[in-house]
């Protein structure tokens, strides 16, 4: 299994400016293959968020291509295109993204519910949480969780389908040098077990985990090694 950016850019509108468009990501190229962590690194504004939503088919590039294997993603349809994103394509948002109606383990469970509500995945997500560290809170409602415990949580959902990728969009920005450490080791983990995992980040803390390390500033994505 391979996700593929080819040559992919995008531009926003810059309201109030005499430049109408900006760049957000300039024709970058990336490829992330089954049992590898790539990282990219950037400050914020850099552009990594945005070329981690077209890579996850979340994001419609300007110009050049995203190919699932074979499958270039943005000529599926809406409901072809949200299908493969729900089963093959885990993504941890940046910000807090839990249904406050749910409790922990409902919004864990929720992308299998979406499409296989009969499926009992409940073992393999009160499991996910043990893996977290906070299986204690599986009952209790996102309100009562700290920002790093809600992070936690949306690192076990984007895990709950087994997805050959990950994307995982500053992962760690909310937790502690511990809680940091035990989330990077779940992306490896999961990286050794096969599958292809995308970290856009910040922090220096990532570098070890990965197998490659890219640097984004002001749109352009480079290898770093």
């Amino acid at each position: 299994m391979k996700l593929l950016a080819d040559n992919i850019s995008k531009s926003f509108a810059r309201a109030g400016s005499q430049q109408k468009l900006f760049s957000a990501v300039q024709e970058a190229s990336l490829l992330l293959e089954a049992g590898r962590l790539v990282a990219v690194k950037g400050r914020s504004g850099s552009g990594k968020s945005t070329l981690l939503n077209m890579l996850g088919g979340l994001l419609k590039p300007d110009a050049g291509h995203v190919f699932f294997d074979k499958t270039e993603l943005y000529t599926l349809d809406d409901v072809a295109l949200s299908r493969l994103r729900n089963q093959k394509i885990g993504i941890i948002p940046q910000g807090h993204t839990a249904l406050r109606s749910l409790t922990v383990l409902e919004n864990v469970i929720l992308p299998v519910r979406l499409y296989e509500p009969e499926k009992d995945v409940d073992n393999r997500a009160l499991a996910l949480l043990q893996e977290v560290g906070i299986a204690e809170l599986a009952r209790a409602n996102p309100a009562e969780l700290s920002g790093g415990e809600l992070r936690r949580m949306a690192v076990a959902r984007a895990l709950i389908q087994n997805p050959p990728v990950l994307l995982a969009d500053e992962p760690t920005g909310d937790l502690d040098d511990e809680n940091t450490e035990l989330v990077l080791h779940l992306l490896r983990k999961a990286a050794d077990a096969g599958t292809a995992v995308l970290l856009v980040t910040h922090e220096s803390a990532a570098e070890p985990y990965a197998d490659e390390v890219y640097t984004m500033n002001a749109g352009k994505l480079q290898f770093v090694s």
